[in-house]
């Protein structure tokens, strides 16, 4: 690979580690080719990429953006597994495909937004795995804004229905009388 074709890359993986809010280093050594495919196409249906890494040239992509803080885990083999939106639905995927091929190895993980990133390391990333998905948030907050209108709801009605059901009883005590 000539200067050119390297500073092309670099900038690719600035570009990644500029624009990606969570990642994490995995060593994919001893994994079959087809289930290297496999993972890829189950990171894709999360919105999530893998890209195998040259450790230099991410070691000199990684200066100055967020993902800095995984300069020190760029050694021997490894693979970024980015995400721009979700890092709860990675870090899912990876520990369960990780429980079924223990050849796939979780090193570290970053979390970042504009200001700052936050390194992961294995236990971090299997914890982060353990929590609810994004959608699995945002139902559970739209059933908690719900609750009070629901209640208040059924409140104004129960006015109306025990009025009815006076009535009624009024009714029967006349009838039966």
């Amino acid at each position: 690979m000539d200067r050119s074709q390297k500073e092309t890359v670099v900038d690719e993986i600035r570009e990644i580690f500029n624009n990606a809010a969570a990642g994490v280093l995995v060593d994919y050594r001893g994994l079959e080719a087809n289930k290297i495919v496999e993972l890829r196409q189950q990171l894709r249906n999360s919105a999530s990429t893998m890209k195998v890494l040259k450790n230099t040239l991410a070691r000199i992509a990684s200066e100055g953006t967020p993902f800095g803080v995984l300069e020190k885990e760029f050694v021997e083999t490894c693979a970024l597994v980015y995400s721009p939106s979700d890092p709860v639905g990675q870090a899912k995927i990876l520990t369960e495909f990780a429980k079924t091929n223990p050849q796939l190895v979780i090193k570290a993980g970053v979390l970042s937004d504009a200001n700052r990133a936050s390194l992961l390391n294995a236990g971090e990333v299997e914890a982060l795995a353990k929590l609810p998905s994004r959608e699995e948030l945002i139902v559970k907050v739209l059933f908690v804004l719900q609750a009070p209108s629901t209640q208040f709801v059924r409140t104004l009605n129960e006015v109306p229905a025990k009025f009815v059901r006076t009535l009624a009883a009024v009714a029967e005590s006349k009838s039966a009388a």
